[in-house]
């Protein structure tokens, strides 16, 4: 399967937002977060790593 979890990383401590993400919408600096289930989060960040092998996504604050 492709699913992946998103973890939002500031400064020095990581915190997991969701698990089994299949989609990620990007918008005006939030992003739309869609699980295998149906579950949905909206979170302000920007993709800052995509780490395929490890099925993990770093999402760090936005600064725009």
């Amino acid at each position: 399967m492709c699913e992946s979890k998103v973890v939002f990383k500031k400064g020095d401590s990581e915190e997991l937002l969701m698990e089994d993400v299949v989609r990620i919408e990007v918008e005006n600096g939030k992003l739309k977060l869609y699980g295998l289930l149906g579950e949905y989060r909206e979170v302000e960040g920007k993709i800052a790593l995509m780490d395929m092998r490890s099925h993990k996504i770093l999402v760090v604050p936005y600064e725009g």
